[in-house]
């Protein structure tokens, strides 16, 4: 008999700290990571890993941003149309990796088009906040964007701010 796979699609532009996220959660350094622009992840890679006895796919994804964003962006639909099939193990959860530098309209677009186009909102969505090394606490942006975001029309299950540090 197999076992069922609990896949965790991490998205979001390059450079917004998914490859960092990933390797937090592994408590290991799965991910080569960069703290430039130059893009680390240009195919989607999945790492499984163990946690608290329960066994996880993070599937990291390609930054949806600079000169190949098309490819990225048709990566990441052909892989979420893949996962949402009924013959697969489907989505257990997409995290939404953002910059904390990044302007809150612009999330829109890739929330919109992944989480509400393609998974039809029926899996859990959670968005990681990063690049918070300056601010203490590092709740603080949440507590001062997360209405913005929800006029915006984007609703999360839960949300982190962290550093990649």
């Amino acid at each position: 008999m197999r076992l069922w796979e609990r896949n965790i699609v991490i998205f979001g532009k390059t450079g917004s700290g998914k490859s960092s996220v990933i390797n937090t959660i592994a408590q290991s350094q799965l991910v080569e990571t960069s703290n430039d622009t130059y893009r680390c992840t240009s195919t989607t890679q999945r790492y499984q890993v163990e946690i608290s006895g329960q066994t996880f796919v993070l599937i990291d994804t390609a930054g949806l941003n600079l000169g190949v964003a098309a490819k990225a962006e048709n990566q990441l639909k052909n892989l979420l149309c893949e996962l949402v099939n009924p013959t697969s193990d489907g989505i257990s959860l997409l995290v939404y990796c953002v910059h904390c530098t990044t302007p809150l309209r612009a999330l829109v677009k890739d929330y919109t088009k992944f989480y509400s186009g393609i998974c039809r909102e029926n899996v859990p969505i959670v968005i990681v906040v990063t690049g918070l090394e300056k601010m203490t606490p590092m709740e603080v942006w949440w507590d001062s964007n997360w209405r913005e975001i929800e006029s915006l029309g984007m609703h999360f299950a839960s949300h982190a701010c962290v550093t990649g540090l």
